[in-house]
């Protein structure tokens, strides 16, 4: 199941900007000019979440220590995942469009928003179908209290402690 995921959104973030400066060359469009100085932070900040959120499913979504790559079996409802139930997802959905503003491609920021609806298909139809079924009714009352995605800065604060906490050594 995750070599599909996995090509799925190595897709949604590749063919945006590259697409999008085929056309762009092809159509005769200028660069945005200083599309960076938002895609870059956009970037981080996508990256920051994710990796975030991926840390706390390492941490706490799983029953016992793997060193291999496993989806979780236990459902994590703290830290980011009180904002919101998608945050790794949901922040690769915003990918496309900071690689599109970096390369500055009027066409991929077009196309980035087709991604970033692909991405949040995927959250709504395939995730939470899957969270659903491996977590319920657990999960069911989660979902009826946290969103499934938020632009609330309140999570990038989140993120931000998680990361934090994540790295500092542990005493023992």
């Amino acid at each position: 199941m995750w070599k599909w995921k996995l090509a799925f959104w190595l897709t949604v973030f590749a063919v945006p900007p590259a697409l999008g400066s085929l056309l762009d060359s092809a159509l005769g469009l200028p660069k945005i000019p200083y599309g960076w100085i938002l895609g870059a932070p956009l970037l981080a900040t996508s990256l920051l979440v994710s990796s975030a959120a991926g840390r706390a499913l390492r941490k706490r979504g799983h029953s016992r220590p793997s060193r291999r790559f496993t989806p979780p079996d236990l459902l994590v409802k703290d830290g980011l995942y009180s904002c919101m139930r998608h945050p790794n997802q949901f922040s690769m959905t915003l990918i496309p469009l900071a690689l599109s503003l970096i390369a500055g491609s009027p066409c991929g920021l077009a196309l980035s928003g087709w991604a970033a609806a692909s991405g949040l298909a995927f959250i709504l139809y395939v995730e939470e179908r899957l969270v659903h079924k491996a977590f319920c009714p657990d999960y069911c009352d989660y979902a009826s209290r946290v969103p499934a995605i938020s632009l609330n800065p309140r999570c990038l604060l989140v993120a931000l402690r998680e990361l934090r906490s994540s790295s500092r050594p542990r005493r023992g």
